[in-house]
Protein backbone atom coordinates (compact mmCIF):
# COMPACT_ATOMS: atom_id res chain seq x y z
CA UNK A 1 0.00 0.00 0.00
CA UNK A 2 1.22 3.28 -0.60
CA UNK A 3 2.39 6.01 1.08
CA UNK A 4 1.01 9.32 1.37
CA UNK A 5 3.60 11.99 -0.35
CA UNK A 6 3.46 15.59 -0.81
CA UNK A 7 1.40 16.29 1.63
CA UNK A 8 0.04 19.89 1.85
CA UNK A 9 -2.36 22.13 4.38
CA UNK A 10 -3.67 25.60 4.09
CA UNK A 11 -6.30 27.60 5.70
CA UNK A 12 -8.01 30.01 3.21
CA UNK A 13 -11.53 31.00 2.54
CA UNK A 14 -14.16 29.90 0.07
CA UNK A 15 -17.05 31.79 -0.11
CA UNK A 16 -16.65 33.87 3.21
CA UNK A 17 -16.03 30.10 4.97
CA UNK A 18 -13.11 29.27 6.59
CA UNK A 19 -11.56 26.12 5.48
CA UNK A 20 -8.93 24.17 5.54
CA UNK A 21 -7.53 22.52 2.08
CA UNK A 22 -5.45 19.07 2.21
CA UNK A 23 -3.51 18.06 -0.38
CA UNK A 24 -1.63 14.93 -1.18
CA UNK A 25 -0.51 12.00 -3.17
CA UNK A 26 -0.70 8.56 -2.94
CA UNK A 27 0.89 6.22 -5.47
CA UNK A 28 0.18 8.51 -9.33
CA UNK A 29 -3.59 9.50 -7.87
CA UNK A 30 -3.23 13.30 -5.73
CA UNK A 31 -6.01 13.53 -3.55
CA UNK A 32 -8.16 16.64 -1.60
CA UNK A 33 -10.30 17.09 0.91
CA UNK A 34 -11.16 20.50 1.73
CA UNK A 35 -13.33 20.98 5.18
CA UNK A 36 -15.23 23.51 6.58
CA UNK A 37 -12.92 24.76 9.80
CA UNK A 38 -15.41 24.76 12.23
CA UNK A 39 -17.39 22.81 12.92
CA UNK A 40 -14.50 20.39 10.56
CA UNK A 41 -17.02 18.22 8.61
CA UNK A 42 -15.29 17.92 5.20
CA UNK A 43 -17.11 19.62 2.23
CA UNK A 44 -15.80 18.15 -0.96
CA UNK A 45 -13.49 15.73 -1.74
CA UNK A 46 -11.49 15.08 -5.93
CA UNK A 47 -8.95 13.45 -6.60
CA UNK A 48 -6.78 13.32 -10.31
CA UNK A 49 -3.71 12.92 -12.23
CA UNK A 50 -2.05 16.36 -11.26
CA UNK A 51 -2.20 18.65 -7.80
CA UNK A 52 -3.34 21.25 -9.94
CA UNK A 53 -6.28 20.12 -11.39
CA UNK A 54 -7.25 18.15 -8.42
CA UNK A 55 -7.37 21.05 -5.86
CA UNK A 56 -9.48 23.37 -9.06
CA UNK A 57 -11.48 21.33 -8.86
CA UNK A 58 -12.64 20.48 -5.25
CA UNK A 59 -12.26 24.50 -4.73
CA UNK A 60 -14.47 24.95 -7.85
CA UNK A 61 -17.16 22.24 -5.61
CA UNK A 62 -16.63 23.65 -2.42
CA UNK A 63 -16.77 27.24 -3.18
CA UNK A 64 -20.54 25.95 -4.91
CA UNK A 65 -21.46 24.26 -1.91
CA UNK A 66 -20.83 26.95 -0.12
CA UNK A 67 -22.49 29.87 -1.72
CA UNK A 68 -25.91 27.72 -1.29
CA UNK A 69 -25.55 27.67 2.77
CA UNK A 70 -27.25 30.21 4.45
CA UNK A 71 -24.73 31.93 6.73
CA UNK A 72 -27.45 33.03 9.23
CA UNK A 73 -29.07 31.40 12.55
CA UNK A 74 -32.82 30.01 12.54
Amino acid sequence: MPKPEEYSERKTQLAGWPVTIITYRLGQVYHTTIDNTDPGAWVVKSQGATKQDTEAKAVKDAEALLAKIKTSKP
